[in-house]
């Protein structure tokens, strides 16, 4: 096989193009890795920090549209959602930067998504949010994490946490807005 992509030699190596992709394999990696079962990440490395949600799955009734018949979220916390960072020896880990997001989140926008409050980022609503761990090293989302009336049916939103500044997964866990069994109120 001839070491050039194209004729002539003008165009990239096939070795440089193999060790781009090999560059970017770990991404795509992640990225895969991320959309899978919900279940608590495992640490990549020896030495590295730990990260573990308090259930392996979430999910929320849709809230009841208002007596008007209009279609609204109402915004309600998405309890339940606590995430714990411990070093490789168990230990609690305060003080650390998490960064939580939401896979495709403007798909799943009206159905999850993260509300800052004045004074962090302008109000409204995000699909990502960093917070620090308390001295437990646990973050308790409900009071960010919220979820409105449109059932995630199609797409299957995945919560994720890493360090910031770090690639690494710590952990992630699927996440749904189930119709209310009780239908609109």
């Amino acid at each position: 096989m001839p070491e050039w992509v194209d004729d002539g030699g003008r165009g990239p190596s096939r070795r440089s193009l193999l060790r781009t992709a090999g560059a970017l394999l770990p991404g795509l990696v992640l990225g895969v890795a991320g959309t899978g079962v919900a279940a608590a990440g495992t640490a990549s490395a020896a030495g590295a920090p730990r990260g573990t949600f308090s259930s392996p799955g979430y999910s929320w009734p849709a809230s009841g549209a208002p007596a008007t018949g209009a279609r609204a979220s109402s915004g309600a916390p998405a309890t339940g959602v606590v995430f714990v960072l411990t070093a490789p020896d168990g230990r609690p880990l305060p003080g650390r930067r998490v960064r939580f997001s939401l896979s495709s989140f403007h798909a799943v926008r009206p159905s999850l998504w993260f509300e800052v409050p004045e004074g962090r980022k302008s109000p409204g609503r995000y699909g990502y949010l960093d917070l620090d761990t308390d001295a437990e090293g646990a973050v308790a989302l409900a009071p960010r994490l919220r979820h409105g009336a449109v059932p995630t049916v199609a797409v299957r939103p995945v919560l994720r946490a890493q360090l910031v500044g770090s690639e690494t997964i710590l952990a992630a866990s699927d996440l749904s807005v189930v119709p209310d069994p009780r239908g609109a109120r």
